[in-house]
């Protein structure tokens, strides 16, 4: 039984927020779900579109960081310990789990070519 529920999330890194919010918007006609940012923190800028049963998600005013800045998968698991202890004992290399927002705890990793990952759980 695998303790990966679905891909939740494609992640986005991107520097200008506001451009690339009105091209998937504007352009590519998609639905804003949600948009957060954090006052006075242009680098806490977070936009969720509807495009299905996965959220594409622009997180930015970022400066590209070489390696860093592609695309991140985010998977759901219920129960974020377990699928944590799961996963690592199985030779899958996690972060420590963290709480970057409210009721939201994730672990980061990366798959064997190097393309980041997150697990994450809402409670």
């Amino acid at each position: 039984m695998s303790v990966i529920q679905g891909l939740t999330k494609t992640i986005l890194y991107v520097r200008d927020i506001d451009t690339q919010t009105n091209f998937y918007r504007d352009k590519l006609g998609l639905t804003v779900k949600s948009r957060q940012s954090v006052e006075g923190r242009s680098d806490k800028q977070w936009v969720e579109f509807a495009t299905g049963e996965c959220t594409l998600v622009l997180h930015g005013n970022m400066e590209p960081e070489q390696g860093k800045d592609r695309p991140k998968l985010a998977f759901h698991v219920n129960d974020i310990e377990t699928a944590y202890q799961t996963l690592t004992e199985s030779g899958v290399k996690l972060s420590q789990i963290r709480s970057p927002s409210p009721r939201l705890r994730i672990a980061e990793g990366v798959d064997p070519e190097g393309n980041p990952f997150s697990i994450d759980c809402q409670e």
